[in-house]
């Protein structure tokens, strides 16, 4: 049986059928267009594991309500749930909200007794989810209006696609400013700009040398364009690297949606990564060796609330998880059956969690 790694040098992201049969079927391009009277047919489950940020979180679910889409389908078709990684001393703010905020969509509230990192709380989300389209989203992710619709309508083609959506940093004080503007209740901003996120254009530095010990040394200390240089991703396979990225890396489940079967079917995300580094790079390369393909949507670009972490700390942390990575790729693909997963995570969480709501 061939490892992750082998699969994934021979496999390529040439998307372009699936792109032709949905401009063919919807009138408009997968990667940047959009149509906001087609409905989508396909069910989400809607997954935000926070740790903290409970008021940010708050602005999120309240987007969410907002959504562009009729009543009936957020409350027959579309479920959040959220994952409390561990306690919080103010715990409290989000059970107050729930109970004082009718939103128009299910939700479930669960909460971890200890803080494991998003692998363990996306894995306990996963469990509880029951739609078609897993949608992975970040507390601190603030959504527009159309945001859900872009993403479950480029599931309608295929369940072969994985859907990564883009994002845009803003500063809290500025978000603050923004949220005040709206009319009251809305929160749901416009759609940004993706020209800030990494996968559009980003710098590498010398000093992530140290980290990618197997990139040639001319591809440092250069502006890199991934977007553009692999044609929208789809000429991002076969084990290529732009800058310091393989097409793994272009998944991030701060704004992505996979189908949720497929992703119980490899496993679900690797509980052995540190807290937050990679977990979700190692899941997309285990999906892209399963046969799916990586799609950019930039309709679904999102503002992120940035918040500064110690450059240091967060390096020496990538350093020892991109070490686990490339292990970890050298490794076969396991499949699971749906009941065998969910088995298997029932035992993992027996008395690590409760439901909250």
């Amino acid at each position: 049986m061939s490892s992750i790694q082998t699969i994934l040098d021979s496999k390529h992201n040439n998307y372009s059928e699936i792109s032709k049969a949905f401009q063919q079927k919807f009138g408009f391009d997968i990667v940047d267009g959009h149509n906001q009277n087609i409905l989508p047919t396909k069910t989400g489950s809607v997954i935000i594991p926070f740790y903290k940020d409970p008021l940010i979180l708050q602005k999120n679910l309240l987007a969410l309500h907002n959504q562009n889409l009729p009543i009936d389908f957020k409350r027959n078709k579309l479920e959040v749930i959220i994952i409390q990684d561990g306690p919080l001393v103010n715990t409290g703010i989000i059970k107050v909200f729930l109970s004082k905020n009718q939103l128009s969509y299910s939700i479930r509230y669960l909460q971890l007794k200890e803080n494991h990192g998003p692998a363990v709380a996306m894995n306990l989300g996963l469990l509880f989810a029951h739609n078609q389209i897993a949608i992975f989203l970040d507390p601190d992710m603030m959504v527009h209006k159309n945001f859900i619709r872009s993403h479950l309508i480029r599931h309608e083609i295929s369940d072969q696609t994985i859907i990564v959506g883009f994002r845009k940093n803003i500063s809290r004080n500025l978000f603050r400013k923004k949220i005040k503007a709206l009319s009251e209740n809305s929160y749901c901003l416009n759609r940004p700009s993706c020209k800030q996120d990494f996968r559009y254009k980003r710098f590498v530095p010398i000093e992530w040398q140290d980290a990618f010990i197997n990139v040639n040394r001319d591809n440092f200390n250069k502006m890199w364009y991934p977007l553009k240089e692999s044609c929208n991703f789809l000429d991002f396979g076969k084990g290529r690297i732009i800058g310091v990225w393989d097409l793994p890396f272009m998944f991030l489940t701060c704004n992505a949606s996979v189908p949720r079967k497929k992703i119980i079917k490899v496993g679900g995300f690797d509980t052995r990564f540190e807290k937050n580094i990679l977990e979700d790079t190692h899941l997309a390369a285990r999906l892209i060796a399963l046969g799916m393909y990586v799609i950019p949507n930039l309709e679904a670009t999102a503002y992120h609330v940035a918040h500064k972490a110690p450059k240091k700390q967060h390096h020496e942390k990538f350093k020892r998880n991109f070490q686990l990575y490339t292990k970890f790729k050298k490794e076969n693909l396991i499949y699971y059956s749906e009941n065998e997963w969910r088995e298997k995570m029932k035992n993992y969480f027996k008395n690590k969690f409760e439901i909250i709501n």
